[in-house]
């Protein structure tokens, strides 16, 4: 087919623009919140395919409502996002950014840890508003990382490598999955010496825990108030993976009752809505979606998301192609050249 139409949800960097604007014409349209559904399919209309984001919903009615449609390439790991299922059936490949942000995730989940036990932003302001009057051996007081146990929910990339720095701080690791044992299991117990247990042993043994699961109806609201209660009272509970796998509304009661030390946010519910009482706590550290928020990683993302557009309409099989099973449809839709099978990945 001739370029593809491509519409780009927020800011394309220039080096991917340069990239992607000599196989395809391409639209961008900034903005910082969730576009409604009919701007959104008036967008693409048109449109061969997208560059999205994790507050891009695509559902079923958006696909239908787009026929052009033959690509979403989404600037994420997480799809959640995406009615998979439904794309499928239409022919439209859907692909995502895995591998590239796993180190800045792993790094921000252990930032808001330390920023948690710490109480980094509680005693900036208390510096900030002129309150700090001298030392006092019970000023800002939190509980300590060396020896303790770290559970880790979701033992994927991103999980791992959060392991892998709890561990350079003498954490013990303990971490879950939701797959069968397998080499994996072997592994981790020989580089991490990384124990897997049942969730809820990690919840009952982890003096820190964080998530890095995927988001799912099997994972929605994997940890509420029953979970909480589970808790050591000390307990600080990392959140980077998706808001919505956590009960927001039992874990504020949890913090406001001081049932654990504290909570580190980067994703929530109803992003970017948050509740009054959850920005009210001084238990809470709370960032606004930032896990991938490096400049390089930022610009792997962009440019992974790039090259699957032009691989595909290339007639090549993206490398981080999630719904192989469209690619046939894709073909018949586009009438793309077969390529030669070695140069497909």
């Amino acid at each position: 087919m001739s370029n593809p139409s491509v519409l780009v949800l927020g800011n394309l960097l220039d080096e991917a623009a340069e990239i992607l604007k000599v196989s395809a014409s391409f639209l961008e349209h900034p903005r910082e919140n969730a576009v409604a559904e009919a701007k959104l399919i008036e967008l693409l209309d048109k449109k061969d395919a997208v560059i999205s984001e994790p507050l891009d919903h695509f559902t079923e009615n958006i696909l239908d409502s787009c026929p052009d449609l033959k690509v979403i390439a989404n600037r994420a790991v997480g799809f959640d996002n995406i009615d998979l299922e439904q794309a499928s059936a239409r022919g439209i490949l859907v692909t995502n950014t895995p591998g590239v942000l796993d180190a800045a995730t792993a790094d921000l989940a252990m930032a808001l840890m330390l920023a948690v036990t710490r109480r980094i932003v509680e005693a900036d302001r208390y510096v900030r508003e002129g309150k700090w009057q001298g030392f006092r051996s019970d000023l800002m007081l939190g509980p300590d990382l060396f020896g303790k146990t770290i559970g880790v929910i979701g033992m994927g990339r991103i999980g791992r490598a959060f392991a892998q720095r709890a561990q350079a701080f003498g954490m013990k690791v303990i971490y879950c999955r939701f797959s069968a044992r397998d080499a994996k299991d072997d592994q981790l117990k020989e580089h991490l010496e990384a124990e897997r247990v049942d969730l809820e042993a990690l919840l009952k043994e982890s003096d820190f825990i964080s998530l890095h699961c995927p988001y799912s109806a099997d994972t929605h609201h994997l940890i509420g108030a029953t979970e909480l209660s589970m808790m050591k009272p000390q307990a600080v509970l990392v959140n980077t993976a998706r808001g919505r796998v956590i009960d927001e509304t039992a874990l504020v009661k949890h913090l406001e009752d001081r049932k654990i030390f504290g909570a580190g946010l980067d994703v929530f519910e109803n992003e970017p809505t948050l509740p009054d009482k959850l920005k009210k706590l001084d238990n809470v550290v709370l960032t606004p979606h930032i896990g991938s928020a490096c400049f390089d990683t930022r610009k792997r993302m962009t440019m992974l998301a790039v090259e699957s557009i032009k691989a595909a309409f290339q007639g090549k099989q993206p490398i981080h192609l999630l719904n192989p099973e469209a690619w046939d449809k894709f073909k018949q839709k586009t009438a793309c050249p077969n390529p030669n099978p070695n140069q497909s990945r």
